[in-house]
């Protein structure tokens, strides 16, 4: 009898143990760049700001405006505990998010918030910025391969904008930093890749840049994959090191763009997203607090949350390897603009001589 009672309190203890590593805790954060009155609604709505709490959930709101509907949003936000961060972003004009152009633009749009914050007694838990690729790059990659090649090797011959820009950086760290703020850089598997291979092509091409900062951020969204298995695959290649990541879309619409958003997030995949997340005791952020709110995501994510089953992941690793090679090899050597020019002219002059004894053998 004493054996069966002491096996029976085993299993109810195994039981239990792997009840509470599947409902182990994890951070799940939310972004929002909505303007301040859509954002006043959201802080106004009791059920969301109790779900939000029960979360204990931060927020990255991008500060697109300095309105009053903005502020009185923060202080509900404050008043119920919810911590946020004041993720820069710039007027559309002027290219939104920060880049090695807009540099003095962002360091100006700092002082202008700071001085805000200030005023208004608005406590952040951090700076967060978006290094983003300038925002002409897609009408360029429009025109067609030869025009991305041209403004590439211009870009790699001539570093004069991308150092007068990490100089601008430098100088935003510094008086953030004595402001007494925690600076928060949001960066791309690119970065990441041109890191491991040591060379500064990916910022070149692209003009973003290297901030030193206090935490990285990963941006992984799910759209940029074609499925479930391909993001869950690059979340396990990048989060080396990684505290926090940008698992997708809740919105049905991309940032800055009337286009449609194929892949919103939905609870399957967030759950399969949740899991990996929680496997490596990363925390995640769901791009687009209005849009979870209006899927339901929100809501269910206030429930108990267990491990889904992942997808075989086998051949979604092989892929994402091998377009971490191909990569970290173009980076490598499009680091050597020289060489590439040198053999571009050499290719030529061997293709004008041929072109020469093929024309002497006709004529």
């Amino acid at each position: 009898m004493n054996l069966r009672k002491g096996l029976l309190f085993f299993l109810t203890l195994v039981i239990f143990s792997n009840i509470a590593q599947a409902e182990k805790d994890i951070q799940i954060n939310f972004m929002t760049e909505v303007q301040g009155f859509k954002l006043l609604d959201i802080a106004k709505d009791t059920a969301t700001i109790s779900k939000l709490k029960e979360l204990n959930a931060q927020l990255y709101v991008g500060i697109t405006d300095f309105s009053e509907d903005r502020i009185t949003a923060l202080k509900i936000f404050k008043k119920n505990g919810i911590s946020c961060h004041a993720w820069l972003l710039l007027p559309k004009g002027e290219h939104y998010w920060p880049n090695a152009y807009n540099g003095s633009q962002v360091l100006d749009r700092f002082n202008k918030f700071d001085n805000w914050s200030k005023r208004n007694n608005l406590k952040w838990q951090s700076l967060t910025l978006s290094l983003s690729p300038y925002s002409t790059d897609s009408r360029i990659v429009d025109n067609g391969p030869i025009s991305v090649s041209k403004v590439v090797l211009k870009r790699l011959i001539s570093g004069s904008v991308q150092h007068n820009g990490e100089l601008n950086y430098v100088r935003l760290r510094s008086v953030a930093t004595q402001a007494g703020y925690k600076i928060f850089s949001i960066i791309s598997p690119y970065q990441i890749d041109a890191k491991e291979v040591n060379v500064d092509t990916w910022k070149q091409i692209s003009g973003t840049f290297d901030m030193l900062n206090d935490q990285e951020i990963l941006s992984i969204f799910n759209y940029y994959q074609e499925d479930t298995p391909h993001t869950i695959a690059q979340i396990k290649a990048y989060q080396a090191g990684i505290n926090q990541i940008i698992i997708g879309s809740a919105n049905a619409k991309k940032p800055l763009s009337k286009e449609e958003n194929n892949r919103v997030l939905n609870w399957d995949e967030l759950s399969k997203y949740i899991t990996i997340a929680r496997q490596y005791d990363k925390n995640i952020i769901i791009y687009g607090l209005e849009g979870a709110i209006e899927s339901q995501l929100l809501n269910k994510l206030s429930l108990h949350i267990v491990d889904s089953k992942l997808p075989n992941l086998k051949l979604a690793e092989e892929d994402i390897l091998r377009e971490r090679e191909n990569t970290q090899i173009l980076f490598t050597i499009l680091a050597h603009p020289g060489w590439i020019t040198f053999g571009l002219f050499f290719m030529g002059i061997t293709f004008c001589i041929a072109l020469l004894r093929t024309l002497k053998l006709l004529f």
